[in-house]
């Protein structure tokens, strides 16, 4: 990270360092001021995932009474998936990046179901009953498993874009493969010394900012997916209207932006 942007220093709380032992803290206040200077350096983009939460929290509030219980199901998974778009800015902005594209995988997977089993009904018995016996898990890998590309993620309501971005963090998630590993990794070997490190914490501001755009576009999609199946309702709320029309200019803005400062090339 740079250090061209000022803000803040972390301090942990009294409560924090009782509990906290040494080296813990020391993590811990790392993470946090990675929190405060991404924050910081990159206002804009923050503001607007603050902005999409908000419309995210509006939705739910205006389906809090639903008029077919059909709706139930796709609407908690939705919810779910609103619960992995917070974790995901936390740590990203924490610059844990690997971890960022593990939830917002699952986020994304989420939308997915939830958008399968709205648009198709009779899906939800399937989801539902996954771990009851061979037959219903059987059931549940054929709707949900089996090509994935097409039974999940249609031509309709960024679903499409969503799956890129699915395949996209599904390789750069915190699970054990080079590529996952590979990105924490620096090579600090001297003439003499072989010697590996592995970063804990994403700080290249380029990394950062491509980190951040996949996030912010991939977060859109998925709100973007909820509108689609609920659109009928939503699209009563003129407020709710006005919201995801200043977001969705953000959101381009930042996209040029952060293309351009910092080199990212298509994106």
């Amino acid at each position: 990270m740079t250090d061209k942007v000022s803000s803040p220093a972390a301090q942990l709380l009294p409560f924090e360092n009782e509990y906290f032992r040494t080296t813990y803290q020391e993590y811990f206040r790392g993470k946090r001021q990675n929190l405060f200077r991404t924050m910081t350096e990159f206002r804009e983009l923050w503001d607007g995932l603050q902005l999409l939460n908000d419309i995210w929290v509006r939705e739910l509030s205006d389906l809090e009474h639903l008029g077919d219980e059909m709706h139930l199901l796709p609407k908690l998974i939705f919810t779910a998936a609103h619960a992995r778009f917070l974790t995901a800015i936390e740590l990203g902005f924490s610059c844990c990046i690997g971890d960022a594209y593990s939830i917002l995988r699952d986020g994304i997977e989420a939308v997915a179901h939830a958008h399968r089993i709205f648009k198709e009904p009779g899906a939800a018995s399937a989801w539902i009953n996954k771990h009851k016996g061979k037959a219903q898990e059987a059931a549940y890998k054929k709707i949900f498993e089996e090509k994935k590309k097409e039974n999940l993620f249609p031509d309709e309501h960024g679903l499409r874009q969503l799956h890129t971005y699915y395949a996209q963090f599904s390789e750069l998630a915190t699970h054990t493969s080079v590529t996952s590993v590979g990105k924490s990794f620096e090579d600090s070997s001297t003439a003499g010394t072989v010697r590996w490190g592995f970063h804990y914490f994403e700080t290249n501001p380029q990394r950062l900012a491509r980190l951040l755009n996949a996030l912010l576009q991939a977060a859109s999609h998925m709100e973007e997916a909820f509108f689609g199946c609920f659109g009928t309702r939503l699209n009563l709320d003129p407020q709710l209207v006005k919201m995801r029309g200043q977001f969705h200019q953000i959101r381009e803005q930042q996209r040029k932006y952060l293309r351009d400062t910092y080199k990212l090339g298509s994106i």
